[in-house]
């Protein structure tokens, strides 16, 4: 029986602490050389300045990604076996160990990743909190405005610098802390930025945003809006997540790609201090994982866009080579595909399951990959250049989140483009779109597949969906992007409470839906559907 051994951060720091990277990637290497079972942190916040520069094709994710096939990252991890890298927990359950990554305050820059692991097997992250120095964001009240400019007292300790960015500027009340109305600025910014006019004071030239703001109000924004990744796991099997926090971050949160089996518990994404704001984009994004995700008490506050986004990308037939063999389009990163593994084959609303005998990678094109599939049956005679299919090795068997909270979501709650999925005993609280929206996406990003076996069930939504995705609102939406039909299907949303919201339920792409024993307070329309588009949704006439 192999004895346990552990790495001890603390011996490889550099005495005068101005920057922790360089000693904890020499912990790193050290365990992975020695096959050690542990890297262990003290209690404490690690600088990270230097960082190393990375060859991968993950950075290519949607049509905001760079095009390098580089990524500089403070502590990346390749190729680990059952490794653990554990931190030290407060009194209290907070993690103790801090890794603060560097901030070079340009605008919209990419900023080296904190942590980038790949190709590891039984990778555990326990007890850590993940943050950005100088802060990615900020936040304050407007105490002026005219018809161009708005100007704002920027809270003590947060950021106030001359120059600073207007991405992803976010209303909130100050008397309740509730996000308020669509989203001031998106990933494009004002167009011009902060003007330091006193120590703690801001002013923004921009009768765009001045139309949209009022003095008193709470408002958040971030330095940038990059599509970049603080955390990054790829093709990370039987991944453990356990008691992380990120408080800050110049971009999506996580990132696990092409994982098979994920463990989460404790995942918190909420800012410290008063900046109001998480980060610009997404907390959690799963992208063409597969086998079990399993998540418990996640807590997603302060974020632009969604609390999680989970989808794979469509497969575009391009050339029929045979009866049955075809070459398909992909966009965004490489990702393999599993002999003995399905591909359902769309025909409108209808799919051809085909398996998958054998398959190749045929290069890049243009922002996207070829792939060579020869499947066990000929193709459907319905098969033609453009017919969407999606990889059942892409998509989980069984995804549950549970005990779960969303909260000041400038975007969905649950973004969800996959079948299979149990949302159980979550809370959603003041989210711009519908707290769960399903459906895929296919005019910009080409994120499927459709949304088929769901279960959402003894959850609570207050304040959801007040403005519109895809022509979505309220607490629960289906709505796909670039379709028009009974695509989303096998729906339970069951004994869930739907309150302060326009709409309960707006089910427009939806086939086979069940209403059981859902409770409406202060809902205007308990359902809503698109007559000629809705397929059957079965109601509880004791509710609606």
């Amino acid at each position: 029986m192999k004895v346990k051994s552990v790495v001890h951060v603390k011996d490889f720091m550099n005495p005068d602490r101005s920057d922790d990277a360089a000693g904890i990637r020499a912990a790193v290497q050290a365990a992975l050389e020695t096959n050690a079972d542990t890297v262990l942190f003290e209690p404490g916040v690690y600088t990270l300045k230097s960082a190393v520069t990375i060859r991968t094709e993950g950075s290519a994710h949607d049509a905001g990604s760079p095009g390098e096939t580089e990524k500089d990252c403070h502590i990346p991890i390749l190729g680990a076996r059952r490794l653990t890298l554990q931190g030290a927990a407060r009194g209290n359950g907070e993690p103790g160990t801090v890794l603060m990554g560097y901030n070079d305050l340009n605008i919209n820059g990419f900023l080296p990743s904190i942590l980038w692991c790949e190709d590891c097997d039984q990778l555990q992250v326990n007890d850590i909190a993940f943050t950005r120095g100088p802060a990615f964001a900020s936040a304050g009240v407007v105490i002026a405005k005219d018809e161009c400019s708005v100007t704002v007292e920027v809270f003590e300790g947060n950021p106030c610098y001359d120059g600073m960015g207007t991405y992803c500027i976010n209303r909130l009340d100050p008397d309740t802390g509730d996000l308020i109305g669509e989203s001031v600025t998106y990933g494009g910014g004002a167009g011009t930025l902060w003007r330091q006019e006193g120590e703690r004071r801001l002013t923004l030239s921009s009768a765009d945003v001045a139309s949209k703001v009022n003095i008193g109000e709470h408002l958040s924004w971030h330095q940038g809006a990059q599509t970049d990744f603080q955390t990054y796991f790829a093709r990370c099997d039987d991944l453990k997540l356990h008691n992380l926090r990120t408080m800050n971050s110049n971009s999506f949160c996580v990132l696990t790609e092409s994982c098979h089996n994920i463990t989460a518990d404790r995942l918190v994404f909420k800012p410290d201090g008063n900046r109001l704001f998480t980060c610009p984009r997404d907390a959690w994004k799963i992208f063409k994982c597969s086998g079990s995700i399993e998540i418990s008490r996640m807590k997603v506050e302060g974020v632009r866009m969604d609390g999680q986004n989970m989808h794979g990308n469509w497969l575009v037939l391009r050339r029929i080579v045979n009866r049955y063999e075809a070459v398909f389009f992909c966009k965004f990163t490489y990702a393999p595909l599993e002999a003995g593994s399905v591909v359902d084959l769309y025909d409108g609303e209808e799919a051809h399951s085909l398996r998958i005998l054998d398959s190749s990678h045929e290069g890049k094109e243009g922002d996207g990959q070829l792939y060579r599939i020869v499947f066990d049956r000929e193709l459907p005679d319905e098969a033609a250049e453009g017919t969407l299919g999606t990889a059942a090795c892409w998509k989980p068997n069984r995804y549950i989140c549970k005990d779960s909270e969303f909260v000041n979501i400038a975007g969905a709650g649950h973004l969800v483009r996959f079948e299979h999925l149990y949302i159980l005993n979550c809370t959603y609280k003041n989210t711009m779109n519908p707290g769960v929206l399903l459906g895929a996406e296919l005019p910009v990003h080409e994120e499927g597949g459709h949304a088929r076996d769901i279960v959402i069930k003894g959850c609570e939504f207050d304040n959801c969906g007040f403005f519109p995705r895809y022509g979505a609102s309220g607490c629960i939406g289906i709505r796909s992007d670039g379709f028009s039909g009974k695509f989303n299907r096998n729906i339970i949303i069951a004994d869930n409470v739907m309150k302060n919201s326009g709409i309960g339920i707006h089910a427009v792409d939806a086939d086979n839906v069940y209403l059981i024993g859902n409770a409406f307070h202060s809902v205007k329309v308990p359902l809503l559907t698109a007559e000629g588009v809705t397929g059957t949704v079965f109601t509880d006439p004791d509710t609606i």
